[in-house]
């Protein structure tokens, strides 16, 4: 079935809250007007409470929802990142630490061979390539990059004579043997064994070596090749004489040498783990390769600091889980990881974390199955793409950061959507119920409530295309929706309180003159309100607003004060041409209002910055 991000469970249950307490309050306050009046305007007030209903409801969030996610997606494939699945950029938006493997998105995957480390130099080649997946057909066109380097490096009279070889049988690469092996038959019907590796892998199925050389001597010069951050593939071999073999017969090995690959650094990486810091993502490395590898590519990136070390699969998988939960924490580099032991690691990281998971392979299914956000390269295994929400065009760390800004872009403004339209929305309409009670006609017509909804929408919807500041791009949980609730109600407050204040001002206007002064009222202190939650910031401080934003704002304002003027505004919506003092006053108030508003949003922010560090 279809796979619901986190932000829509989220956003599901805070719409049923939302709908539970109008609900709730439009029942009180029904009631509440009959016991005190009877029948005598219960079909009226009906309709008042239905329209209250209405105003209260965020009833854009599903346009801003998806205008926003629509949005980000657009802005994301021209960074080279498709979104499967549009809910899935909120997932990705609210990662803190993305899990990737080295090859390929740290490093270039374009191994070069730098030597052969053999006795026999020219058997070993061979051998290398007899071992190849593609021996039997075109090796330029295989997908293992130790494949083509080998090819590559092979001088030419070794390609000529893997020719004059025929591959009988073969049991494939898996991580858990850390090897692959064929069995080669050569035009004089010689049978050979080659196993080729992990050097640790291959050296523990050996009982032969060349010129004295010992398990733990090889050993100690591969670890300092790792330490220099290359990769080394071994190569052992026997003659059998059937035409089967099994996992028993890779053993009593001779070893007949290495290969010395370098794999450089992609010239982005160390930038897209510099840019994940600032953004609030730390960035792990699980891959295969040696501890000395992961550590040497650990240390040119800056993800490991002198002296830390690389955690191994082996040690996690050791660990009891609260202290498994611990290491996966601390560490940043994990080598010799097994596709269980990824999973497992993805699994300790969420009990404290949003996990995104960048992989590739089959075997990498089950862990982008577990990431909250999945994300896949384009030359991944199709089975790992379909498992994946987000695919990159671009196989890039950096690309993978882009995307997880563009996300967390996204997410910040349809937040400011929900904190705006409930801090006015429920400040308005319950000191508006309120009043209802008090006075013989209703503050507001329905009618007119409905056309204030309507127009306050448009510079809400327009907030999908604002700029958002770099703290909520850094520290977007900070920022959601459960953080930021105690603001909601303050502000709610105090929109309520300049709502009585207004009251009291303009009482005296009459019923047509109370409701026209209301409506341009509750127009302008939204309009203003939304250029003040739009940021964290003082607003002068703040980046510039979308110019959508700030021409519908203006718009929007200048109807609530310009449309009671007129005959259309008068016929259709019951207004009464206001007194220009009045207007003057209400945009006095609302100055007021907007500096009040804007003083307690920096004191809440300034006090969560504080207690957040």
């Amino acid at each position: 079935g279809k796979r619901q991000s986190l932000y829509e469970k989220n956003l599901e249950d805070f719409s049923k809250r939302v709908f539970q307490i109008v609900i709730g309050t439009v029942i009180l306050l029904f009631s509440v007007n009959f016991f005190l009046h009877g029948t005598g305007n219960s079909a009226e007030f009906a309709v008042f409470c239905i329209a209250l209903f209405v105003g209260i409801i965020p009833e854009a969030l599903p346009v801003v929802t998806i205008f926003a996610l629509s949005e980000g997606a657009l802005k994301l494939a021209k960074h080279k990142v498709v979104v499967k699945r549009l809910s899935a950029i909120e997932n990705l938006g609210n990662i803190d630490i993305l899990c990737t493997d080295k090859t390929g998105t740290i490093t270039e995957n374009k191994l070069s061979l730098e030597r052969v480390e053999s006795s026999d130099k020219d058997k070993c080649s061979l051998y290398g390539l007899l071992a190849s997946a593609f021996a039997d057909e075109d090796i330029e066109s295989a997908k293992d990059p130790f494949d083509t380097a080998l090819f590559r490096g092979a001088p030419e009279n070794i390609r000529s004579s893997s020719k004059d070889f025929r591959t009988i049988s073969e049991r494939s690469f898996s991580p858990e043997r850390g090897s692959n092996s064929v069995l080669a038959e050569s035009s004089g019907k010689e049978k050979v064994l080659i196993l080729r590796g992990a050097c640790e892998k291959v050296i523990s199925r050996c009982s032969i070596f060349p010129g004295g050389e010992t398990k733990e001597s090889l050993l100690d010069r591969v670890a300092e090749e790792g330490r220099k951050g290359r990769r080394v593939l071994a190569i052992a071999a026997k003659k059998i004489e059937r035409d089967s073999y099994s996992e028993k017969d890779e053993t009593g090995l001779e070893f007949l040498g290495y290969f010395v690959f370098s794999d450089p650094l992609k010239k982005t990486a160390k930038a897209a783990i510099e840019s994940a810091r600032s953004a609030g993502v730390q960035v792990k490395i699980l891959t295969g390769d040696s501890r000395e590898v992961a550590e040497a590519v650990g240390r040119e990136t800056g993800l490991l600091k002198n002296g830390e070390r690389a955690a191994t699969g082996e040690e996690i998988e050791a660990l009891p889980p609260e202290e498994a939960v611990r290491k996966c924490e601390a560490c940043h580099v994990f080598a010799r990881v097994l596709p269980g032991t990824k999973y497992k690691i993805i699994k300790y990281l969420q009990q404290g974390h949003e996990v995104g998971f960048l992989g590739e392979g089959i075997n990498d299914v089950p862990s982008l199955k577990a990431a909250d956000a999945a994300i896949a390269v384009q030359s991944a295994a199709d089975i790992s793409k379909d498992a994946a929400d987000i695919v990159l065009l671009s196989n890039d760390l950096k690309t993978a950061i882009e995307g997880v800004r563009r996300g967390r872009n996204v997410f910040a403004n349809i937040q400011k959507y929900i904190k705006c339209t409930l801090a006015s929305n429920f400040g308005n309409c319950y000191s508006m119920a309120i009043i209802s009670l008090m006075i013989p006609y209703l503050p507001i017509l329905p009618i007119q409530i409905l056309l204030l909804n309507l127009l306050t929408d448009f510079p809400l919807i327009a907030i999908v295309f604002d700029s958002v500041d770099q703290d909520e791009l850094r520290q977007p949980k900070n920022y959601q929706l459960s953080k930021t609730i105690k603001l909601i109600v303050i502000l709610g407050l105090i929109s309520s309180m300049f709502d009585f204040i207004f009251f009291g001002l303009f009482r005296g206007a009459g019923e047509a003159g109370l409701q026209t002064l209301w409506f341009t009222a509750s127009a302008l202190t939204e309009c203003s309100l939304i250029f003040s939650i739009r940021t964290s910031h003082p607003f002068w401080k703040a980046k510039r607003p979308a110019t959508s934003l700030l021409l519908l704002g203006i718009l929007t304002a200048g109807l609530a004060i310009f449309l009671p003027f007129t005959g259309f505004g008068q016929t259709f919506f019951g207004f009464k041409a206001p007194q220009p003092s009045s207007v003057a006053l209400i945009i006095l108030l609302v100055s007021i209002y907007f500096a009040l508003s804007e003083s307690a949003k920096n004191i809440y922010y300034w006090r969560l910055k504080k207690r957040c560090g």
